[in-house]
Formats: structure tokens, C-alpha cells, sequence
């Protein structure tokens, strides 16, 4: 076969979205050298996608059609006739909740991650809200096959979306095992504290800064109100680059006097990420809402203990190997932080727990059910 992929709306590494892509395509092209796998994509990112794999064929376009209003148009108007120029059989559109066609001439697999945009007030402006919550549900029910990315996503596919259960395919996330680990080496761990700023010991947020929907605001405040409670040592620390809304997480900080407790890293580079989530004494995710949740996951594989929001498709990735809570009560986050905190047992319970529950979540394992996928697809539309 070959494939044609829409690499459009990726961010450049630096989203969930990214990563899936980067993880799954690259290792369709290696799970599957019978197949030829075309990538398109905006000249700005072209470097990016060919990095995924030296085997993916990689065609750029110029750099208008990555604007969000010019991708829209470019895959409504343009995508079908550059798949069949470039004689594809099927196409897979792994960034299926941003970008989408309205038919593709070929068998079509799309992956959905999330409609956070249901569940989280003022994430998008009134244009976005529009193409999302208006356009995108209807191309998506005109998909051949859907991968969800959770239950989670499933069921706000079904109910939402309207796409037919029998058309959807849960196959979630991964992390890379053979990178995040507990035992990061001492040459790294001090680079990265070094470089980000951080000494002595720590909790750890990575994400965004998006307000409001990763919820730093109460994340802060319930950091404040540990550090009202108890003597604590650690500072907490927010690795994410900004985005809509940052400058409310930067006045809350103000208004706590927590400017020499909080520690903003920024867009951590992949090489250091590793030693960043290992290091960390505790893990919280307070997201208000998330389709995966891929850093938790990565807590989890590099031994730290975690606790997170009860929402979402949160327990369905933590399982019983963390803490949830309440992400729309600050006290609730405080009273998991501090239960972590002050109890070395139970962090080591669910530090072990945790590296367990990360092993069944694998991109190799992903990207495997994903070719499944392709293939039965092929299947079905030869005559």
C-alpha cells in the first residue's frame, strides 16, 4: 500500500498531538517496510516529520498552508487531489480533532484525542469554537474508521460527534519506555538542574500554561496553602511553554508570594525530560480535562509517585497506581500533595504500582494496533 498522512497541526513537538504523531508514524514506517508512507506537511515542520523516521517520504508545502484558517482550507480544497497525485490507497489523518477533509477519494483512518472543547469553558475563541464544535463533528462521522485515543474520547465521539461505535477503534497512548525510566544518569540530572534552575528537592506539573483549562491557578493555590500548613522544602515546578491565558498563572503567582517557590522551565528539551519527571519527589496533574494524558504516563514509567485530577480519561490511564482528587477544589489537591508528601510508604507503593502500570501502555504496542487498522481498511475496499 501506499499511505498518504496529513503531518499538518503537529505544534513542532511541543503538544500530546506531536508526540502521538511522531511516535505512531515513525513506527509505521518500520513496522511495516512493504508499505510506502508519504508524509505532507508545511516546509516549516518538513525537518521535524522527516526526523520521525529516515524511511518516511516527506513532501512540504509552502508555509502558508500550516496557518490554522489556510489548513482548513488547504485539506478541504487541495488533500484529495494531492493523494491522488501522489498515488496513495489510503490516508491517515493522525491530528483527526484539528485537521480534516470532507472526502479523501481513498479509505480514510483518523485519530481523534479529545473534545476538550466540551468540557472546558472558554478554551477557544468564538471562530475555533465554531469549526470545532460545527464542522470538524461532521467530517469526522465521514471517516472510514476512527482510533480514540481513550474511553474516554469514545464515548464523547459517540454522544458528540455521532460516529458509529462500530467504526471506532480504542487504542491509547504510550510512552517510551527505553527513555523514561527511574535511573536517569548523574551527568543528566545535573545538567537539567542546572539548566532549568532547580535545586534541592520538588514537585512537578508539565504542561502548558494554559488557563484555564490545565488549571494552574488552583494548582497554585493549593501549593500556597501546603506551604501555609507545614514547612516545606520543595518548590514546584511548571515545565510547559506559554499559551492562552498564561498571564493569569503569572498574576496568581504574584498574588500568592509564590515567585521564589515556583520555578517556570518553560519547553523542556526531550533530552532532559526524562531526568526532570525522575527527579521530582511528587507528580500532580490537575488538568481539568484531557483526552490521554501522556505526562502522566511518563511520571508513572520514570518511578514517581503520581496524583491526579479524577476527571476525563484520567483514571482510566492512572488505574490504582496514584492519587485522584477533585481538580475544581483546591483543598482536594492540597490534602493528595500532602499525603504524598508525608508519607514515604505510600509514595514508594505507588511509585512501584505506577512503573507497572506503564508497561502495558506502549507505542510499539499502539502503533502495531494502528497498521491493524490500516490493513483492515485495505481489506475491506478490495473488491
Amino acid at each position: 500500500m501506499r499511505i498518504g498522512i496529513s503531518a499538518f497541526a503537529g505544534d513542532g513537538g511541543k503538544s500530546g498531538i506531536s508526540q502521538y504523531m511522531a511516535n505512531i508514524v515513525g513506527r509505521l514506517v518500520a513496522l511495516a517496510p512493504e508499505h510506502e508512507l508519504v508524509a505532507f506537511v508545511g516546509n516549516g515542520e518538513r525537518d521535524w516529520v522527516q526526523s520521525w523516521h529516515p524511511g518516511l517520504e516527506v513532501v512540504g508545502f509552502p508555509d502558508w498552508t500550516a496557518h490554522p484558517v489556510a489548513s482548513i482550507g488547504w485539506h478541504l480544497l487541495r488533500l484529495p487531489a494531492v493523494l491522488r497525485t501522489h498515488g496513495c490507497e489510503l490516508v491517515f489523518m493522525p491530528a483527526g480533532n484539528r485537521r480534516l477533509a470532507w472526502s479523501y477519494g481513498v479509505p480514510s483512518l483518523g485519530t481523534v484525542h479529545d473534545f476538550s472543547q466540551l468540557h472546558v469553558p472558554q478554551k477557544y475563541d468564538a471562530l475555533r469554537m465554531a469549526y470545532i464544535m460545527r464542522v470538524l463533528p461532521a467530517m469526522m462521522r465521514r471517516l472510514d474508521r476512527v482510533i480514540a485515543v481513550s474511553d474516554s474520547t469514545r464515548r464523547d465521539l459517540e454522544s458528540f460527534a455521532r460516529v458509529p461505535a462500530q467504526r471506532i477503534a480504542v487504542i491509547h497512548n504510550g510512552a517510551d519506555l527505553g527513555r523514561f525510566t527511574p535511573d536517569q544518569p548523574a551527568s543528566t540530572v545535573a545538567a537539567m538542574r542546572a539548566q532549568l534552575g532547580i535545586d534541592g528537592p520538588y514537585l512537578l506539573y508539565t504542561a502548558r500554561l494554559e488557563h484555564p483549562g490545565k488549571n494552574h491557578v488552583r494548582l497554585l493555590e493549593a501549593f500556597a496553602q501546603l506551604r501555609r500548613s507545614r514547612d516545606l522544602p520543595h518548590r514546584l515546578v511548571l515545565a510547559g511553554g506559554r499559551w492562552s491565558g498564561a498571564e493569569a498563572i503569572d498574576a496568581r503567582v504574584a498574588e500568592l508570594g509564590l515567585r521564589d517557590a515556583v520555578v517556570f522551565a518553560g519547553f523542556v528539551p526531550s533530552e532532559l525530560l526524562p531526568a526532570l519527571y525522575a527527579e521530582a519527589e511528587v507528580f500532580v496533574f490537575p488538568s481539568l480535562f484531557e483526552g490521554f494524558g501522556i505526562p502522566v504516563l511518563e511520571a508513572m514509567a520514570a518511578g514517581t509517585a503520581v496524583c491526579a485530577g479524577n476527571t476525563s480519561s484520567i483514571p482510566e490511564v492512572v488505574g490504582d497506581a496514584g492519587l485522584l482528587f477533585d481538580p475544581t477544589d483546591a483543598d482536594a489537591i492540597a490534602s493528595a500533595l500532602a499525603q504524598l508528601l508525608e508519607d514515604g510508604r505510600l509514595r514508594a507503593r505507588l511509585a512501584e504500582q505506577g512503573k507497572a502500570r506503564a508497561a502495558g501502555f506502549t507505542w510499539d504496542r499502539a502503533a502495531a494496533a494502528t497498521l491493524a487498522e490500516l490493513q483492515a481498511l485495505a481489506a475491506q475496499k478490495r473488491p
